[in-house]
């Protein structure tokens, strides 16, 4: 379904984009021998994006990969994908280097280093544009039709019994989240629309299931009140949660 998603997204926003400047860097390719055939009954449907530096990348609902002659190599799937940044990583550095580097993307895998693409032209601005649908569709709302609802609910409660029940102080959310409460109370507040396939945020809940636990038997009855599920279901939420989020299932 979500490649199904991600193609539409993929011509529309090309399609859009090429309607207003005929002269841009990138062009829909339908069948292309390297696109994914097993979506949209089998249209192979993707973007070549010719660089300024001669050099061409193919964009699928599914990945993006460097051309290199007759082939093509893989620089991301997107299941692996959790951000990108746009110039510099570094919100200081964007308006000194925005001449030069204007279309220059940095794209972060869940467990690699970033991967740069530059002397992307003006392609750089409709490929942005889809690479917010990417994280979109692979975050709130298609994440979220994966996770039971109850299961959204129990992690939530996790959260809030960090934030405010009386199981940590203030250094102990310090030492043990690296973060303060007032952080933690603004990730419970947005819970569940959040990047969930952010690693951060799965560490965060890792942290949480873990501690909690651990301190479940200073008193029940708070426990009851904040979380009121045994152990071993926030295990299995927190697990079923995970291998949602890292694209397992």
């Amino acid at each position: 379904m979500v490649d199904w998603l991600l193609t539409e997204q993929l011509v529309d926003i090309f399609r859009e984009a090429r309607a207003k400047r005929p002269e841009l860097n990138a062009e829909l390719v339908g069948r292309n021998p390297h696109a994914e055939e097993d979506i949209l009954a089998g249209a192979g449907t993707s973007v070549r994006v010719d660089t300024t530096v001669g050099g061409a990348l193919l964009v699928t609902p599914k990945r993006i990969a460097r051309l290199v002659g007759e082939q093509a190599f893989d620089l991301i799937q997107f299941t692996e994908m959790v951000g990108y940044d746009w110039i510099s990583p570094e919100m200081s550095e964007k308006v000194e280097l925005k001449d030069d580097f204007y279309d220059r993307l940095y794209l972060y895998p869940r467990s690699a280093p970033p991967i740069i693409l530059d002397a992307l032209g003006a392609a750089v601005y409709p490929l942005m544009s889809f690479l917010a649908r990417v994280l979109e569709f692979q975050s709130q709302k298609v994440l979220l039709r994966k996770l039971d609802g109850d299961l959204v609910e129990l992690l939530g409660k996790c959260l809030w019994a960090v934030v405010k029940g009386p199981f940590f102080t203030d250094a102990d959310l310090e030492r043990l989240f690296r973060r303060d409460r007032g952080s933690l109370e603004v990730v419970a507040v947005m819970w569940p629309r959040l990047n969930l396939a952010a690693p951060d945020l799965l560490d965060l809940l890792e942290r949480a299931v873990r501690e909690l636990i651990a301190r479940r038997n200073q008193d029940e009855s708070v426990w009851a009140d904040f979380v009121g599920s045994e152990p071993a279901r926030l295990e299995v939420a927190l697990d079923v949660f995970r291998r949602v989020v890292t694209g397992q299932v």
